[in-house]
């Protein structure tokens, strides 16, 4: 029996709804049916009945949940355990990580990581998605976590180097532009007005980049119908330039929530166009030699639902 799946289970019981389970875990609906449905496979019955009202749990699923729930306690504590053990042991983790998720997230993990194991040292390596794959083989970085799509060339480098890589959450790359009388009133454009557009973009190799490249790709939009008038390698000097009505930007959502909250700038979006932008861990499973009890209680810390990003 899979205990993430047990989890996963008992918190759609709790929310009444796979919707709402869904979102909270950072997964997919249809993710979430297949591991209620290995689930029923694994105990051989129907766990949960489903309505228009959204779902309850059968007399068997009861069982499960209130059984699950003794089960994921007894995990929970016996891992408190386990890493105080382990704090007694002063160990070092290098994080590497690409700019938005490393910039706008890994601080406030690794702060709440920092507080568990409190005699152990860890470092934070922001660059490019490029860099973060690279100084992880060559050893200078136990863990990666980057932004994305998996391109060819790196699916083919996780592939030699027996890389592990798992999906932890999902961002939104939306259109940016100053808050002004052209834009405050906006909320779309449609491709016209996407073409028309002075671009201030993030420089090739970047996983945000990646994420435009591909999704004008996956729509016929050719790049170089574009109006890319700059690129910079930093969020902060891309944000400035826009701040300061140089031009419009395509960032994600996460890297801007105090300017848009502000309203220093204006998120829109384009219309029939989505702009996916995947977030992802990068490991060796055995550590690559590196401090792997370390690194292996902050991968299960990332995937956890109490990762804590800011």
């Amino acid at each position: 029996m899979n205990l993430n799946h047990l989890d996963a289970f008992c918190l759609v019981v709790k929310t009444g709804s796979i919707t709402k389970a869904a979102k909270k875990l950072h997964i997919s609906q249809p993710a979430l049916s297949l591991q209620i449905q290995d689930l029923e496979d694994n105990f051989q019955t129907v766990l949960l009945e489903r309505s228009n009202k959204g779902v309850r749990a059968t007399e068997m699923g009861q069982l499960v949940f209130n059984y699950g729930q003794k089960i994921l306690n007894l995990t929970k504590n016996l891992q408190k355990e386990i890493d105080n053990h382990m704090n007694t042991v002063k160990e070092e983790l290098f994080v590497g990580a690409s700019s938005t998720i490393g910039n706008f997230a890994l601080p406030c993990s690794i702060y709440i990581f920092k507080e568990k194991f409190s005699k152990n040292n860890i470092y934070l390596d922001i660059s490019d998605t490029k860099n973060v794959v690279e100084k992880l083989i060559e050893g200078s970085i136990n863990i990666g976590v980057i932004e994305g799509p998996l391109v060819n060339s790196f699916k083919e480098l996780i592939k030699s180097e027996d890389l592990r890589v798992k999906k932890i959450a999902q961002d939104e790359l939306v259109i940016v532009a100053p808050y002004n009388e052209e834009w405050q009133d906006k909320n779309e454009i449609n491709r016209k007005e996407l073409r028309e557009l002075k671009l201030i973009l993030r420089e090739k190799g970047s996983g945000i980049r990646e994420t435009i490249e591909e999704t004008f790709l996956e729509r016929n939009i050719p790049l170089n119908e574009l109006n890319i008038v700059l690129e910079l390698n930093s969020i902060n000097a891309i944000v400035s330039a826009v701040t300061a009505e140089r031009g419009t930007t395509i960032l994600p959502k996460m890297a801007l929530r105090k300017e848009l909250r502000h309203r220093t700038l204006k998120g829109l979006k384009v219309e029939g166009l989505t702009f996916n932008h995947p977030i992802y861990l990068i490991y060796y499973p055995n550590g690559n030699g590196n401090k792997p009890n370390l690194s292996s209680s902050f991968i299960d810390f990332l995937i956890s639902k109490e990762r804590g990003f800011c």
